[in-house]
């Protein structure tokens, strides 16, 4: 993505904390958090709400999506480059979401392809199989594990 992201800040080790500024201002959070498999992350996003939790299901419509992701993919990008053997795991919080983020990777998938291994998981009927993305498939995929190219 060539869009500027918004400023953030790094509070945790695994949490980054930003402000979208579209309609009105909302507080945003990206959280790595580790899964039991070894050097596996689950990325999520949303809305931070006065608790400290993230609200990964809302639509802000706030009018700032590209830059808001623009952001979240600066803020892989730092992560990635502190923890560069850690794999990504990611999914939407819905169906649409998911289609969303697949769209996004098909979009971008040549830049971002290039720093990244982007595998998407797919539903085989009895199994899951983890696949090479493929920018051109019409696969319905199911969530996705990146990691930085070495």
């Amino acid at each position: 993505m060539t869009h500027v992201p918004y400023p953030y800040k790094n509070l945790e080790t695994m949490r980054y904390i930003f402000i979208s500024i579209g309609k009105k201002r909302i507080a945003k959070a990206v959280d790595f958090r580790p899964l039991k498999t070894n050097n596996f992350v689950n990325l999520s996003f949303g809305d931070l709400l006065p608790n400290g939790s993230i609200d990964d299901s809302i639509s802000s419509n706030n009018g700032d999506i590209v830059k808001v992701l623009a952001t979240v993919v600066d803020i892989l990008k730092h992560f990635t480059t502190q923890h560069p053997e850690t794999l990504i795991f990611f999914a939407g919080s819905s169906d649409e979401r998911t289609k969303l983020y697949t769209r996004i990777l098909k979009t971008y998938y040549i830049p971002f392809g290039k720093e990244y291994a982007i595998y998407g998981i797919i539903n085989m009927g009895e199994y899951y199989e983890t696949v090479p993305f493929d920018p051109k498939s019409d696969l319905d995929y199911l969530a996705f594990v990146i990691k930085k190219n070495n």
